[in-house]
């Protein structure tokens, strides 16, 4: 007896979960695209590594989302958002207003510019130890070598 009230209460509890999570994903929209450059040969390419960021028009949404191929997609509520990418320092932040219906899809393409600004490796106080450090490494790994090598006799 006490088998087939569980299983009716599992059931219950799976409908009434999939009856709250359906109305609210079918509300969402999305706002996709691709973030592209010019690269020295004059070629476009994907972007790695943007920053992407959705503001809602009263403020208060903002999704943030980081590209590893140039491509980028967010679920948002129905509205209108400024969609801001970014890739500091090396180029040159956009923004856009896109506007999103319920359940449809936006999609949002950039071609960021070079800034022409260094990207910064290292400070550079810290250049001088780093080789200072590289060299001494060096030096110790050649001494192992030279003792570890059999000496041959004439």
């Amino acid at each position: 007896m006490k088998r087939p009230v569980s299983l009716i209460l599992m059931l219950l509890s799976v409908l009434a979960f999939a009856v709250m999570i359906v109305p609210s994903h079918a509300s969402m929209s999305v706002i996709r695209g691709t973030v592209y450059w010019y690269d020295q040969s004059g070629n476009l390419r994907p972007l790695s590594w943007v920053q992407v960021s959705a503001t809602g028009e009263d403020g208060s949404a903002t999704v943030t989302s980081s590209t590893t191929d140039g491509n980028y997609m967010m679920w948002v509520a129905p509205g209108t958002y400024n969609v801001t990418v970014s890739s500091d320092p090396g180029f040159v932040p956009q923004a856009r207003m896109v506007t999103v219906s319920p359940g449809g899809v936006a999609a949002a393409d950039f071609n960021l510019e070079p800034s022409g600004k260094p990207v910064p490796e290292y400070p550079s106080p810290v250049q001088p130890a780093i080789l200072v450090v590289a060299a001494l490494a060096a030096m110790i790994m050649i001494r192992r070598r030279q003792r570890a090598l059999p000496i041959r006799s004439k």
